[in-house]
């Protein structure tokens, strides 16, 4: 059955010992992010049996029990990083295990990144209809039919889980989906730093020297700032702003104030501490300069770009007997950093393709052809072939 609006204590109270017994539990969010730098958390909506409920954050005065009954056991979400990031800020905890069926959807054939209705509708022959998804999920009172929406995201989603677990190919790929959920945990309590945020701004790239010690700090103050404030990074100060207080490094509150497409009333707030952090920065020692990356070597190389399309070629193809999306076992920028490692004669990177279940999926003839060791060969059919060469 499915519960009401839970709305208060006791309502959750009760809603928690109903589904005390089950061990694997859905769950979704519904939030707004366009006026904050943190989601708003609008609502949580968790389904377990026959009991479907969606809990409202914005009246209860304190969820901390839904978080600690999620925590002890296995969640299953859709597309579920940002629902777990807000789980983990505000609960301070993570489910014991996740299961994402979009990401294992990834590995079973249905495509990279499927949306949640069109999964449900090929995995159970219906999918939820969607009228309401372009909503103001802070407005009060919640409609029923906004209601009825958002249970529609958790309903189906342990049975799809159960459906993707039972298909015949699911068996041998077990391991491979646990070690992505692992690796997605793992990513979110990993900390933002401040000081890291320079490399982020449209533009940067372009600066060296000073003017990119400049920016690393004023962008990590406007990070904090941002945080402090819980107000989008760009509400602020804009990217382009920042490149400018970078470029002319101004030291005086009017310096920065002046800057073209500064906010009046922004730079009346934020003006003289910019140009604190610029008169700071200025002092820095050279040798604590953020710098880029050096130019690669065999940057430029054509081999490189001839190597990672062969090793392409390679992934593409073994993408394609896996029913995978190629990205999934690698990006082309880790194949021309295979590439290049192997033009100047160094070791090879530490790249996903490299490890774990990549490894075992593609990675191997991937080295294979790289150390000369197997071939490739054009055979009739969408394949092509690996031969091992005769030692």
């Amino acid at each position: 059955m499915d519960t009401p609006l839970v709305a208060d204590r006791a309502s959750l109270d009760a809603l928690l010992a109903d589904m005390e017994a089950a061990s694997e539990v859905a769950m979704d969010t519904e939030f707004m992010w366009e006026k904050t730098f943190y989601p708003v958390l609008c609502l949580v909506q968790i389904a377990a049996g026959d009991v479907a409920a969606a809990v409202d954050p914005l009246t209860l005065s304190d969820v901390g029990p839904l978080w600690s009954f999620l925590a002890e056991r296995k969640v299953v979400v859709h597309a579920g990083a940002t629902d777990l990031e807000i789980m983990h800020r505000l609960g301070g905890r993570l489910p014991a295990a996740v299961f994402d069926t979009q990401r294992a959807a990834a590995f079973l054939g249905y495509g990279d990144q499927v949306g949640y209705a069109k999964l449900v509708a090929r995995v159970l022959g219906s999918g939820p209809q969607r009228a309401e998804g372009y909503t103001d999920w802070t407005r009060r009172p919640l409609t029923d039919a906004q209601v009825a929406y958002a249970l529609d995201d958790v309903r189906p989603l342990v049975e799809v889980a159960d459906r993707l677990r039972e298909r015949p190919d699911a068996a041998g790929r077990t391991s491979w989906v646990r070690e992505e959920q692992e690796a997605v945990l793992e990513g979110l309590v990993t900390e933002t730093v401040p000081e890291q945020q320079w490399r982020r701004v449209s533009g940067a790239r372009k600066l060296r020297g000073k003017p990119l010690a400049v920016l690393q700090d004023v962008t990590a103050w406007r990070e904090r700032e941002a945080q402090r404030r819980d107000v989008p990074r760009q509400h602020v100060v804009p990217d382009r702003v920042l490149i400018e207080v970078a470029r002319r490094s101004p030291t005086t509150r009017r310096g920065v104030a002046e800057l073209r497409g500064f906010h009046p009333r922004e730079a009346s707030r934020s003006a003289e501490p910019l140009a604190a952090v610029v008169r700071a920065a200025s002092d820095r020692p050279k040798e604590d300069w953020p710098r880029w990356p050096e130019v690669p070597d065999g940057a430029g190389d054509p081999r490189v770009d001839m190597l990672a399309s062969m090793f392409d070629a390679v992934v593409r193809d073994a993408a394609a007997g896996l029913e995978l999306a190629p990205r999934l076992l690698a990006t082309r920028g880790d194949l021309e950093r295979l590439a290049r490692t192997i033009v100047v004669g160094e070791s090879a990177p530490d790249i996903p393709l490299l490890r774990g279940w990549r490894r075992e999926a593609a990675g191997e003839v991937v080295m294979a052809v790289a150390s000369g060791s197997a071939i490739l060969r054009v055979q009739p059919g969408p394949r092509i072939a690996v031969d091992p060469l005769d030692p």
